[in-house]
């Protein structure tokens, strides 16, 4: 990314840090490399990873369903992992290559932000980023308190898989995964657990930095459009109106055009985070009433773990539907800006011009889940109340 004064302020800067640490950790961070011998160790790297978070958490973790799941709750606690975790890869696929893609955006966040802006837009812009900020925060608290429960506790004999009386506590890996050989014995297990570790924390990344990023970018922009609407609110006669008219248009294009490469790259995204949001608060809703009702040996490490794994993939789901309703808002406020506007004290010459931005905000901008569904509260409340009926 290209560093252009992001120091306005603290609230953006923690914004994207958190990102780009994340990101940049498994080089996903849409980034220019100019040097050849970077570029080779960034697809190397990229690659490296891709293949531990597939042959050594997605894969086993499929394998040991079809091999080892024979009753209900062991199905159950083993698509808890195993449904993220092929989002995650679905995830890493289309974010990695669609970096060209993603980079003009970024820099063009950049340059906003180092633009010379009144007292409204740096509120407006301070506002978006801190609302970026505070999920992505509170994001990240949860992932690593699942991280830790996943990696830590387990060495400790504290495991928060569901168990049957013949499973050794003291031999089980983060993940309920099955590999074609042996790896009970010392010293596979310990290499094992460590391998597998280190493909969880990557497919961790991935997993919460992707859905963060495009957050940061969707509220951005929203706040871009709420920017523009100022200007066309405030627009009056005078010797620059042209001037100003003309870059309002260039602008409402410019965020036009970005926002069609986030649909194009995030429809998939979207679309496979919605039924895994629904999968997903089917089976903790059942492993969660397992517990209570005696099902199983009770472990407040479990519900703790089980709770907090919810809670981040209804705020990883939740991020998008909030960010999309505000965009199809923000742009119809655009579209009534025009109207509002002392477009009748304008000349005539220059009031045509309204018509581009009259055309173009006629339309509201949204993003689609797999180009069949909207974006938008309405959507996320309408699903999420089937699937919690039908959770009951």
């Amino acid at each position: 990314m290209n560093e252009l004064k992001l120091k306005h302020t603290a609230d953006y800067e923690w914004a994207v840090k958190l990102n780009r640490f994340s990101l940049s950790a498994i080089c996903l961070w849409p980034a220019e490399e100019q040097d050849i011998r970077k570029q080779f160790w960034i697809k190397l790297r990229t690659m490296t990873y891709f293949l531990l978070i597939t042959f050594v958490c997605t894969i086993p973790c499929l394998y040991a369903l079809i091999k080892e799941c024979d009753t209900l709750m062991e199905v159950t606690d083993n698509l808890a992992y195993s449904i993220p975790l092929t989002i995650t890869v679905i995830k890493f696929i289309i974010v990695s290559s669609k970096k060209e893609v993603l980079l003009p955006i970024v820099n063009m966040i950049a340059e906003d932000w180092a633009k010379l802006k009144t007292d409204f837009e740096k509120r407006v812009m301070i506002r978006r980023a801190r609302m970026a900020r505070t999920i992505n925060i509170f994001g990240y608290i949860l992932v690593c308190i699942l991280i830790w429960l996943l990696m830590v506790f387990p060495r400790f004999g504290i495991t928060i898989r569901y168990i049957t009386n013949v499973t050794d506590i003291k031999k089980l890996l983060p993940l309920p995964t099955y590999y074609m050989y042996d790896v009970s014995e010392t010293p596979y297990f310990e290499i094992m657990y460590i391998i597998q570790s280190t493909s969880l924390l990557v497919a961790t990344f991935c997993y919460t930095g992707i859905d963060n990023f495009f957050g940061v970018v969707i509220l951005h922009i929203c706040g871009q459009l709420e920017n523009l609407r100022f200007h066309l609110s405030n627009m009056k006669e005078s010797q620059t109106s042209n001037q100003i008219l003309a870059a309002t248009v260039e602008d409402h294009i410019r965020l036009i055009r970005a926002i069609n490469v986030i649909e194009n790259t995030s429809t998939l995204l979207v679309l496979a985070l919605l039924i895994n949001f629904g999968t997903c608060a089917c089976i903790y809703g059942l492993l969660l009433i397992t517990v209570p009702a005696g099902k199983e040996e009770f472990s407040v490490i479990r519900v703790v773990y089980l709770i907090c794994n919810f809670a981040n993939t209804f705020l990883q789901t939740f991020l998008y539907f909030m960010a999309g309703q505000m965009l199809v808002t923000q742009s119809e406020r655009v579209h009534d800006a025009v109207y509002e506007c002392e477009w009748v004290n304008l000349k005539s010459r220059k009031a045509k011009n309204l018509i581009i931005i009259m055309a173009r905000s006629k339309k509201p901008l949204h993003l689609t889940a797999g180009k069949l569904f909207p974006v938008t509260l309405l959507t996320f409340c309408n699903n999420s109340f089937d699937y919690l009926t039908k959770v009951k």
